[in-house]
């Protein structure tokens, strides 16, 4: 791409490396002719054939990355359109320097477009499951963000309303696993910013599509108001209610992609939960004090009798643990915190 974003053809990438069109002919393989016929046109990427490509990409320097940059701009370019169509306006600053990748940006403008435009459609439940998992959940987070210069839209508020009218719509008419998965992300995602939806813990034998929504919002009002007694709540439901139990207990290491999505909600007999206890490390580090609480009360204990080893990390969980535990002003933290470090450290 040139500086303001316009497509460059071949004949420009390569002029400043002082090639002529014989030149990379030579290098690449290609016929000559093949090589004319992209020279001077700058959608010379929308007729290259994939071997054609290849061959360039790998002989001529700067190809690569020219064929990677013009086609994220492409779709981006694409996306940003049909979002302003629908009244939503993307921050380009925020967009560009977030570090998050950008083809998993672009992959949540996507879902914000299909929430917005309201399609209760099969399609639709199955684009938005694929957020289940901590680098697309990332990426989804920033588009429902509005914190200046980190939310990647300007104004988010309709993709917010837009989620709590479909949320409650893909149950009703697309029910399967991928529906259960996208009401899940969406509730979880606007209760993170917003108390537009409540925890409906303590409902009679939840059905699981329901209690999986419920987990969902839970963890986002736990990340987005720190309330402990909600954290308390839900681990006491944990004890009465085996549905929610095993739903915790398969959430995490999905997530973390240290298990296949199963959609009977199972796991292997055989588990390590290496990737889960990177992301648990972390979030003990980020996360407010009623969501550590629920680690700490809830899902650590779960795990720990899942994979006694917690991956290999429990000399780091225990370090974690410790420094984490002093800060806490609530005395039922600490006091939960340190009867589980006592319980680790006699593991290791």
């Amino acid at each position: 791409m040139t500086a303001d974003g316009e497509p460059k053809s071949l004949s420009e990438i390569t002029k400043d490396m002082g090639l002529n069109m014989s030149d990379v002919a030579a290098f690449s393989g290609l016929d000559e002719s093949t090589v004319f016929r992209l020279w001077d046109n700058v959608e010379w990427l929308d007729r290259v054939s994939g071997r054609s490509l290849q061959s360039l990409m790998s002989s001529i320097p700067g190809i690569a990355e020219y064929s990677m940059s013009h086609a994220v701009h492409k779709r981006r370019d694409i996306l940003i359109g049909d979002l302003h169509d629908v009244g939503l306006s993307v921050d380009l600053s925020a967009l560009e320097n977030s570090p998050v990748p950008q083809q998993h940006l672009l992959n949540a403008l996507e879902a914000a477009l299909c929430i917005v435009r309201g399609e209760p459609t099969q399609k639709t439940s199955s684009f938005i499951a694929r957020f289940w998992g901590n680098e697309p959940d990332r990426a989804l987070e920033l588009i429902y963000s509005d914190a200046p210069g980190r939310g990647i839209l300007h104004d988010p508020q309709i993709l917010r309303d837009s989620s709590v009218d479909l949320a409650p719509r893909l149950h009703r008419k697309t029910y399967s696993f991928h529906s259960i998965l996208a009401v899940n992300v969406i509730a979880h995602q606007v209760s993170k910013v917003t108390d537009a939806i409540e925890a409906d813990l303590g409902s009679n034998v939840p059905a699981r599509q329901s209690a999986f929504m419920t987990r969902g919002v839970v963890m986002g009002i736990l990340i987005n108001s720190d309330d402990v007694e909600l954290a308390e709540r839900y681990r006491r439901e944990l004890e009465t209610t085996p549905l929610y139990t095993a739903l915790e207990e398969w959430a995490f290491p999905t997530y973390a992609r240290d298990s296949r999505l199963s959609s009977d909600f199972t796991l292997p007999s055989s588990l390590s939960l290496r990737n889960t206890a990177t992301e648990v490390l972390r979030e003990i580090a980020v996360y407010n004090d009623a969501y550590f609480y629920y680690l700490v009360s809830t899902y650590i204990p779960l795990a720990l009798k899942r994979d006694p080893a917690f991956g290999g990390k429990i000399v780091e969980l225990i370090q974690a643990l410790e420094l984490r535990g002093v800060d806490c002003r609530d005395r039922r933290i600490r006091q939960t915190c340190n009867a589980l470090v006592r319980q680790l450290k006699g593991i290791v």
